[in-house]
C-alpha cells in the first residue's frame, strides 16, 4: 500500500542576529509551520527535532527540547543529527514514521544560534576527538579545514 506524505506546512523565525535561545527560534517556526498548515498542536504525533553537534557535544537541539517548550502534548519525540544532512534526516524519519501507520502528524523542528566568531572546542583534554586535535594543534576551527563540518538550521 502507497500512501502519499505532504508537508501541510512550513515557518521561519527571521534571519538575524536576536539575542534569545535557540529554542525560541524554533518554537516561533514550530508555530507558524502549524498555523500554516492549519494544525493544532495537540494533532501532533511525532515532533523530530534537528540537533546540533557543537564542539564535539551533542544535544543542543533535540526533539524533546521543543516538545517541551511547546508544551507535552503526548507526541513521541525523536531526534536526528547527520551534519549538514540533518533536516533531510530529520524528514526522513518524520516521513518513515508517517508511511508507517505509527502517526498521522509529525512537526520536524530545527534551530540553532551561535556566538559572534568561530567557535572552539569545549574546555578539557580529548585527545581522541579529532576537532579537539585539529585546533588544539593546529589551531584551525572547521570553517578552515575542506569537508568539515558545516552548521545549518531547519525550521
Amino acid at each position: 500500500m502507497k500512501r502519499d506524505v505532504v508537508v501541510a506546512g512550513v515557518g521561519m523565525h527571521p534571519w538575524g542576529k536576536w539575542g534569545r535561545s535557540f529554542v525560541s527560534y524554533g518554537v516561533h517556526a514550530a508555530r507558524v509551520a502549524l498555523a500554516d498548515a492549519g494544525v493544532d498542536w495537540s494533532d501532533v504525533g511525532l515532533i523530530v527535532g534537528g540537533e546540533t553537534v557543537r564542539n564535539g557535544y551533542g544535544g543542543y537541539v533535540a526533539g524533546a527540547t521543543f516538545a517541551q517548550a511547546l508544551g507535552w502534548n503526548g507526541a513521541k519525540v525523536a531526534t536526528s543529527y547527520a551534519a549538514c544532512a540533518t533536516g533531510a534526516q530529520a524528514l526522513d524519519t518524520a516521513r518513515a514514521q508517517i508511511l508507517s501507520g505509527q502517526v498521522e502528524v509529525a512537526l520536524v523542528v530545527g534551530a540553532d544560534t551561535t556566538p559572534k566568531g568561530f567557535l572552539a572546542p569545549n574546555a578539557g583534554e580529548r585527545w581522541d576527538d579529532p576537532d579537539w586535535l585539529r585546533f588544539r594543534l593546529l589551531g584551525m576551527t572547521n570553517p578552515g579545514v575542506p569537508g568539515a563540518e558545516c552548521g545549518g538550521a531547519v525550521g
